[in-house]
């Protein structure tokens, strides 16, 4: 079942000093299935705010569509079964956690009955068991954030959308994130964040999606990834001189040091005996052998950095006026 379906939106914006409108999304495509984790990726001022605005119908675009469990969206019965998290969310600083957990129960259309034992189970699984009973006012970054999770997720919505969900997080709530979003995907729950922490979506999304200027510039896969990779090894050695290296110069693809240790990236698999036969018979150490492929970031920062060049090279009128002075994608 496709559950959040986005399609051709195209989004303008008057520009600060101006009347005069620019598009700041240009056809922006996506899908998401059932029980899929999407990672939204994309430099600021991108569009990613912006697209997620008008999946949520909190913004309305000037064409295209989007649909939410077959519903168009802002529709009030597909809403009801959405979870959202904004980048800069919003709090009664007056209220506990408690009290606030409770005024969205009742806002999401959550029956007094049960609702209680359901805000506990959320406290605890986002680590504020000990701070129910607080002002939000006193609560730090992190645990905002902590807080603003628990309302997304607290009427076990179908889809929860998130934008930058490990903002302000130390490393402990970074995993305690990860671990429930992987234990929300496990029940069923489909996901689509936005972050700029790469290792973490690329930890745990099934797909993503990488948006500049407006424009979905490409969908990779887990899968793919991987197969970008295909076919190149990693060889790690110590006592690995420059002389060892320039003999097996012609079989690597590039080479970089770390302390005593030496990383070089064979080519081919078919090249891997002889860079180790020539490493061993410079009196090198190998450490050991993986498999190599690139990461998350590394496709990004190519994709991002390939189009900057081309852009520079010429670029398309559209990318030239998007990125004038006065209009940006939020």
């Amino acid at each position: 079942m496709t559950v959040l379906r986005v399609e051709k939106v195209k989004k303008s914006f008057r520009g600060e000093m101006s009347l005069a409108k620019r598009e700041v999304l240009h056809g922006v495509s996506l899908h998401l299935s059932s029980g899929e984790i999407m990672g939204f990726l994309g430099p600021n001022g991108a569009g990613k705010t912006t697209t997620i605005k008008i999946m949520l119908g909190l913004t309305r675009p000037d064409s295209g569509e989007v649909r939410i469990l077959e519903r168009p969206a802002g529709d009030r019965s597909a809403m009801a079964r959405v979870g959202y998290l904004p980048e800069n969310p919003y709090f009664y600083p007056h209220l506990s956690l408690d009290e606030f957990l409770g005024f969205c129960g009742q806002m999401s259309g959550m029956g007094r009955e049960g609702m209680q034992r359901r805000i506990s189970e959320v406290i605890e699984l986002v680590g504020l068991i000990q701070h129910r009973g607080q002002r939000i006012k006193g609560f730090s970054k992190g645990m905002l954030q902590r807080a603003g999770l628990a309302q997304a997720i607290l009427h076990k919505p179908d889809l929860l959308i998130l934008d930058e969900p490990f903002s302000g997080l130390d490393p402990l709530g970074r995993v305690m994130v990860r671990d429930l979003l992987l234990e929300m995907k496990r029940r069923g729950t489909t996901i689509f964040f936005s972050s700029h922490i790469l290792p973490d979506m690329e930890t745990l999304c099934d797909r993503t999606c990488i948006i500049r200027e407006g424009v979905i510039v490409r969908h990779l896969g887990l899968d793919e990834l991987i197969r970008l990779g295909e076919g190149k090894i990693e060889v790690t050695a110590r006592g690995c001189g420059d002389d060892a290296v320039e003999a097996v110069r012609e079989y690597i693809e590039s080479r970089s040091d770390t302390g005593d240790e030496t990383f070089l990236v064979v080519k081919k698999q078919e090249f891997l005996r002889t860079v180790m036969q020539v490493l061993y018979n410079h009196g090198s150490e190998i450490l050991r052998v993986v498999t190599k492929h690139p990461t998350l970031e590394e496709v990004f920062l190519s994709e991002i950095s390939g189009r900057r060049k081309n852009k520079g090279a010429g670029g398309s009128k559209r990318e030239s006026a998007v990125s004038r002075k006065g209009v940006r994608a939020r």
